[in-house]
Parts: C-alpha cells; structure tokens; sequence
C-alpha cells in the first residue's frame, strides 16, 4: 500500500490516503512517531500497528477524561473503555493511566465501602455484591469490608430500624415483613433480630419511663 495523500485535516489530525482510495484519520503525533509522508509503502502489518496506536491515544485520552469527572476503579473504567475500544486496548489504557497514579482500588475500596454502608446504610453482603459489579477485586473488597466492626455495622442498622420501621415491629406479620426487607439491604438475620430486639426493648422502656411520669 502506497500513501498517496497526507493532509492536515482538523486540529491535530491528519488525512492519510492510500493509493486503495481508503482515508484514516489519525493525530499528528501518530504520524510523527511513524513517519508518515506521502509516497511511504505501508504493509498490512504496519497500517493495524498505526491504527492501533491511534486508537489507544483515543483510549488513553478518554479515560483521563472520566477521571477527571468522578473517581473509578480499574475494573470499572476497563469495562467503560471496553465497549467502544475493545478489550486489549482498554487493558492498555487502564494500565497507563494506573501508573500515572490515577487509579488506587484499595482506596477507591475503602471510601465506596464507606459510602455503601454508612450512608446507603446496606448491610455486608448487599455492599460485597455492588462493589464486585464495580469490577473490584473479591480480596480488596474483603479487606475493606472488614474495617467494619459489628458494634459499627449495628449502629447504622439500628439507624435504618429506628427510622423507618420502629412502628412495624409490633407483630409477628409486620415483623416479618421487617426482617425481610432489612435482609435485602444485606443484613445477615443475627443482626437483625439482635437490633430488633433492641429496639423493642428502647420502646418498652420508653413507655414505662411515660407510664411512671403520669403517676
């Protein structure tokens, strides 16, 4: 294949024209780094080389792009990346940019974790489940989870009872009902019990408290 044409086209990129009548466009940072000119023989192999290496600027532009809009971890921007560079260039671009120290998924780990359980107020095993759908790995995720004490996984549960469920503990149906949807926040049953026990008993005391005032 023989460049018949190679023009400036807009900004930074230029028209590549084979003698096939075939255009590409490509950054001039490309065409500096593989000596582009016209009238320059170029193999089948030489051309995906040029093209790919366009395509991962691309990729590595876009993804400083998102990160610059909100933190993600690797997983996730892979994913993001992948449908529309595909998944080897994407693996690239997620590499550059972590060794440019834009990607910290044990950190980004610990603040999500943070976020799902103290202010999603999700149990364990709901927060386990969003973070790997992130793209977080099993043993980050794990290890953040585990900075979580039960004294401290009880106190937002016992937040999300005191709220929106103090008046629905009363009875065995209502009760139920309770435990259930608290189970598809990600608590495990233990906890649940335990704090709606506890929340029983912070009514029970508060009606004998108003009871022993009216005497």
């Amino acid at each position: 294949m023989l460049i018949t044409s190679l023009l400036a086209y807009k900004g930074d990129t230029w028209e590549v024209e084979l003698d096939s009548k075939r255009k590409y466009f490509v950054n001039s940072s490309v065409v500096e780094r593989f000596e582009l000119a016209r009238g320059r023989e170029l193999s089948d192999e030489r051309l995906g080389e040029i093209l790919g290496a366009d395509t991962l600027r691309k990729a590595k532009k876009r993804a400083l792009y998102l990160l610059g809009e909100r933190a993600y971890c690797a997983g996730e921007l892979r994913k993001k990346l992948e449908r529309t560079y595909g998944g080897e260039i994407a693996e690239s671009a997620v590499e550059y940019v972590s060794e440019l120290g834009y990607i910290d998924d044990e950190d980004y780990a610990k603040k999500y974790a943070e976020y799902l359980i103290t202010s999603k107020r999700h149990g364990i095993s709901r927060a386990r489940r969003e973070m790997l759908m992130k793209g977080l790995s099993r043993e980050i995720t794990e290890n953040a989870l585990a900075e979580f004490s039960e004294e401290e996984l009880d106190e937002e549960l016992l937040f999300v009872i005191r709220r929106k469920y103090s008046e629905k503990i009363g009875d065995y149906d209502s009760r139920r009902r309770t435990i259930a949807a608290l189970a598809r926040r990600g608590y495990d049953l233990s906890s649940i019990r335990r704090c709606i026990e506890t929340v029983i008993n912070e009514k029970l005391d508060e009606e004998f408290e108003r009871e022993y005032e009216d005497r």
